[in-house]
């Protein structure tokens, strides 16, 4: 009898611990955003205003960083700064899209913008 309750209330502390860990991780998911990051997601200040995968662990991400607006590009090795863009180009990328546009006009908005890119150099 006795090795019976000890299976059972090992059975219930590996239980207890498992949900402990599945609410904190809940929690933590809700109320930490990332850590670091956090602090400017709550300013705004950093945000991806797009991103197109290029194959596994690789793409191209736009993002604005306060005023500037970068081309990223991220890796598994990292990320690396591809090119600053104008503040021109940047702004073609804050406007909200109508539900209307699908993907279909991020992909062609992304090929413009390499596009544009490719004849800089």
């Amino acid at each position: 009898m006795e090795p019976i309750l000890s299976a059972v209330a090992l059975l219930a502390i590996v239980l207890l611990v498992l949900a402990g860990a599945c609410l904190f991780t809940r929690w933590a998911g809700q109320n930490l955003n990332g850590g670091f990051v956090a602090g400017f997601r709550s300013g705004r200040r950093l945000e991806v205003l797009d991103r197109a995968g290029l194959g596994k662990d690789q793409a191209l991400l736009v993002v604005r960083a306060g005023q500037r607006y970068l081309l990223l590009g991220s890796t598994s090795a990292g990320v690396t700064l591809l090119a600053e863009l104008t503040e021109e180009e940047g702004k073609q990328w804050n406007p909200p899209r109508p539900s209307g546009e699908g993907e279909e006009s991020k992909k062609s908005d992304f090929l413009a913008l390499m596009q544009r890119l490719r004849e800089k150099k």
